[in-house]
């Protein structure tokens, strides 16, 4: 009798188990007009508006909330590292770090009074450090958690002869990502050399994974690019249309279409 129980818990276990992953496996909701999305490695992910930062839970449930109205409207969220949110004011060129519940860690950092009053991309580094990127001089600038500066890549209009107008910057697996939507992305090392350009164009952001780059091409589909194989391949057009941004964390992705519905979806092969 005992072992007919015990077999019976472990069977509705399993039942509720199943249950739960199934509900696990999707979610949708409606954001705001013109919120941004990002991820952190833990499947949270995070609504950006225009003052306003809101963190949820892969279920969709909302954990934390900042708001400041005083600094500007928010530019970018780095959530490389949840524990260190970088956030950036470009209208008052600040920076300020959030933990992982949305509070403030630091003073708030003046951009004008580390002569970066100039910037106009700003994204986390290794070893707690910052890099900017100086559209008047052209140069990527990094800077380490001294705020003292460590690496700076020249100016790169000179280096490549070319017109760099770069809308989104980020740092990877010890290497730099500027995107140049005319130009395409510009690769360096972590120490800021230039290393190659790859042929990605018109894109306002993307995601790097391990193996590729993660965007919405210009037909509005999900597409990676593999650093291996250089070829392009789309995801799921028959499911996911009219996408306005994607990004994917473990083995889940999560899509804004163009009527800003937001899915937190399983990955299908």
């Amino acid at each position: 009798m005992g072992r007919k129980v015990s077999k019976m818990k472990y069977c509705l276990g399993l039942i509720c188990s199943l249950i739960v992953i199934s509900g696990f496996s999707q979610s949708s909701m409606m954001i705001d007009k013109g919120e941004n999305l990002t991820t952190d490695q833990f499947g949270n992910y995070y609504l950006v508006g225009q003052t306003e930062i809101k963190k949820y839970n892969r279920h969709s449930e909302l954990q934390y909330t900042y708001s400041n109205n005083v600094l500007g409207e928010i530019a970018t969220v780095d959530v490389f590292d949840p524990l260190k949110i970088l956030v950036y004011f470009r209208d008052f060129t600040k920076v300020l770090v959030l933990d992982n519940m949305l509070a403030p860690t630091s003073n708030i950092i003046d951009l004008t009074e580390l002569e970066l009053e100039e910037t106009s991309l700003v994204c986390r580094s290794y070893n707690n450090s910052i890099w900017y990127y100086n559209p008047v001089k052209f140069e990527l600038i990094r800077k380490g958690n001294d705020l003292i500066t460590t690496n700076n890549s020249g100016n790169l209009a000179t280096l490549l002869g070319k017109n760099i107008q770069p809308n989104f910057l980020v740092e990877y697996n010890n290497r730099v990502y500027l995107n140049d939507p005319v130009n395409g992305v510009l690769v360096f090392d972590i120490y800021g050399t230039y290393l190659k350009t790859i042929p990605l164009f018109n894109l306002n952001q993307f995601q790097v994974k391990d193996k590729y780059i993660l965007y919405v091409n210009e037909q509005s589909q999900i597409e990676r690019y593999d650093f291996f194989t250089l070829g392009m391949k789309t995801y799921h057009t028959e499911k996911y249309r009219e996408v306005k941004l994607v990004r994917i964390e473990n083995n889940f992705i999560y899509v804004v279409d163009k009527n800003y519905k937001l899915t937190v979806d399983k990955i299908q092969e």
